[in-house]
């Protein structure tokens, strides 16, 4: 529940405007196994404390004002606390850090030209990611599902999000700010959203301009890296100032007694046919009262600049239930694996989520 913690009472007694300040988070914890065996055939276990249910662990910090005339602003604060992420185990002993690392912020204004704000942002296929992975998504601390995503905007973004002008329709365009010199990281991207009923929709696309990379590095790159294989399989130098187009699809159905995910996801380089990546998302969550069992499969495939096709596939399944509205038990098992390889990660957790 959030709760309130500041009222600006001068500038509501100056302008009849009122500021709230608000504080809200979520924490996933859960005792972890993980197994990865390498394309030589090794394997090696770990035992830690990780994310694993439907998010990671974060805090957020939110101010919004009435600035009158319909116009508010308003400033979202984001961080990752390293309460679990940083525990490593080993046989002989346990190694704990921490930290306190900032995460997607905005701050922006809204009215009825609809919201401008600047960000701090994740990928704006990100999202796109989330709504297809039926199982909860929680990115690269998950093993299970396999994806291509490459990200739409980097680190910082601006972003305006037009007003409704059709119910059920939503439309997000972004200028993505590489930070770099020779314009490196820079993106034009767009999302559109639909809704109507039962039926949930998301496609993002766009573009971004790429470095010069070096293989195994940087450049083109996917980040489906499945035991230890993260090198020239994963990464391709391309030529500075290329791009890499992104394409992503959501599509949910909720059919009461079972809600069907599905998702389609692609990348490719402007001036290599050869460099280009997709990946596939269905799944299925069915509620049985406070228990809810969830499937995902997913697959995905790259090409390099030297012609080598790498394929991925994984499973994902969980089983949650809700203790109360705000705590959740649960436990998950999931597995990917290079196709006609070895490589491969397997994770088996069992934990809880709490919101606030």
């Amino acid at each position: 529940m959030k709760k309130t913690l500041v009222a600006v009472a001068a500038m509501f007694a100056a302008t009849g405007a009122m500021a709230d300040a608000t504080i809200s988070g979520f924490l996933d914890g859960a005792y972890t196994i993980d197994t990865t065996t390498t394309s030589g055939g090794v394997s090696t276990k770990t035992t830690t404390l990780a994310p694993s249910g439907s998010g990671q662990s974060q805090i957020t910090f939110a101010a919004s004002e009435d600035l009158g005339g319909g116009l508010k602003a308003f400033a979202n604060m984001r961080f990752v606390p390293d309460v679990f992420n940083a525990v490593t185990a080993t046989s002989a002993t346990v190694a704990q850090t921490g930290g306190f690392n900032s995460d997607v912020s905005e701050i922006g204004v809204s009215g009825a030209f609809g919201t401008i704000q600047l960000e701090k942002g994740y990928g704006i296929d990100f999202m796109v990611h989330a709504a297809a992975d039926a199982s909860g998504w929680t990115g690269s601390s998950t093993a299970g599902v396999v994806h291509n995503s490459g990200g739409g905007t980097p680190g910082q973004a601006v972003v305006y999000v037009l007003p409704t002008m059709v119910p059920g329709v939503g439309v997000v365009v972004a200028r993505g700010l590489g930070g770099a010199t020779t314009g490196a990281g820079d993106a034009i991207v767009y999302k559109l959203t639909y809704s109507a009923g039962a039926l949930a929709l998301q496609y993002a696309g766009g573009s971004v301009k790429n470095a010069a990379g070096v293989a195994g590095t940087s450049g083109f790159a996917t980040d489906f890296a499945i035991g230890g294989n993260t090198t020239a399989a994963n990464s391709d130098a391309v030529t500075l100032g290329s791009k890499t187009s992104l394409t992503a699809l959501a599509v949910t159905y909720d059919l009461g007694m079972a809600k069907l995910h599905y998702g389609s996801f692609g990348q490719k380089n402007s001036t290599d046919s050869d460099l280009k990546s997709s990946s596939n998302m269905m799944g299925v969550s069915v509620p049985f009262g406070a228990t809810t069992v969830s499937f995902t499969s997913s697959s995905a495939k790259r090409s390099s600049d030297v012609a080598l096709v790498t394929k991925a596939s994984g499973t994902r399944a969980k089983v949650s239930y809700a203790l109360s509205k705000r705590t959740t038990a649960y436990g998950a098992v999931g597995s990917v694996r290079v196709d006609g390889s070895t490589a491969a990660n397997k994770q088996t957790a069992i934990g809880l989520t709490h919101s606030f």
